[in-house]
């Protein structure tokens, strides 16, 4: 057999086993699944990847059909998440992790967004010095946003009288005058000083504090990602392509997430500045560790039920789905370029 024949047929192997992948692929894709997507009611500042993928047809073009379904606050879009009621959540890293903890089957594929926190203060208070002894809201003990005053107070070498509330409570305590300050994500911060309360203005911001911290993400039912990666994958890949589209096109994102949340637009562009949506989508696992550490030290969670920090975040994250589903649409859009 020639050299020329030999390699032609090698060539036609190679083709027919790349043909025969491509078949089982797209016969995948062409399964329409029904997909039940949960995300936080307002939320989509931090959680923009449904609402874009749904409004530029991403998610339909992934072979979806998606049910949506909003929630007050992470812990009660866990609990339907639980329940089997869901097989997507964008959800805050902080629920996500007290659930898996608690044995929800439970898996993050990606970031759905970094930072967004603010530190909101009245007029009066002009340097975070001013801050020593002042009265500061927060969300709660075992959240990101808390942990984030232990640094104000260790940088800067003041102390805080710390008050705890529901974050929608923040703002109207803040009003009466009953604290000083707040912190909170966004656009929970950027609220006071949109709406002129007491001269609102933001004194420090997460970047500030905690670069790069990670806030919301992306997670899905665990037996698909044993069973169904393939749909797990498609799921990413419409996050990855509304996240890319987010970054490239701001103004016309916050136009959707405007639309999407009720918000006005104006609110939505001054607390954009203080949210970030990496692109590629990963997770930020260091900031996840001091959130875990965070819920025990709150009590909300025991130190069995976390056992070693490491060992818990590689069961409970799934970053793999990223890179294969950057490197798929790369791959497309260079052979849509030839």
């Amino acid at each position: 057999m020639g050299v020329c024949l030999r390699r032609w047929l090698a060539l036609a192997a190679v083709a027919a086993i790349l043909a025969a992948v491509a078949l089982t692929w797209h016969a995948r894709r062409a399964e329409v699944v029904e997909l039940r997507v949960g995300h936080l009611l307002a939320d989509e500042l931090h959680q923009p990847g449904w609402c874009v993928a749904e409004e530029l047809g991403y998610i339909e073009e992934e072979g979806f059909k998606a049910v949506h379904f909003e929630y007050a606050h992470g812990p009660e879009e866990m609990l339907h998440f639980a329940a089997g009621e869901l097989d997507v959540a964008y959800v805050g890293a902080v629920p996500f992790l007290r659930a898996r903890a608690k044995g929800v089957d439970i898996v993050a594929v990606a970031s759905s967004n970094t930072e967004g926190s603010a530190l909101v203060v009245s007029a009066e208070i002009k340097s975070v010095k001013d801050l020593d002894g002042k009265r500061i809201g927060t969300p709660g003990i075992g959240t990101i946003q808390n942990y984030m005053l232990n640094v104000v107070e260790e940088k800067w070498g003041v102390k805080l009288e710390r008050r705890h509330y529901k974050v929608t409570e923040l703002i109207k305590l803040f009003e009466k005058g009953e604290i000083d300050g707040y912190i909170a994500w966004e656009p929970h911060a950027s609220r006071a000083v949109y709406m002129g309360i007491r001269g609102a203005h933001i004194l420090l911001t997460s970047r500030d504090l905690l670069p790069g911290h990670q806030c919301c993400v992306v997670a899905v039912r665990g037996d698909w990602i044993r069973e169904r990666p393939d749909l797990v994958l498609r799921i990413v890949r419409w996050h990855v392509k509304a996240m890319k589209w987010v970054n490239e096109h701001p103004e016309e994102a916050e136009k959707v997430i405007a639309r999407y949340s009720g918000l006005d637009i104006e609110l939505i562009k001054m607390a954009h500045r203080i949210v970030k949506h990496p692109y590629p989508p990963y997770l930020h696992l260091e900031s996840m560790k001091i959130m875990l550490r965070g819920l025990i030290e709150a009590g909300d969670l025991t130190p069995e039920e976390v056992g070693d920090l490491d060992e818990f975040l590689r069961e409970a994250v799934d970053q793999s789905f990223i890179e294969q589903a950057v490197r798929g649409l790369q791959l497309e859009l260079r052979w849509l370029m030839r």
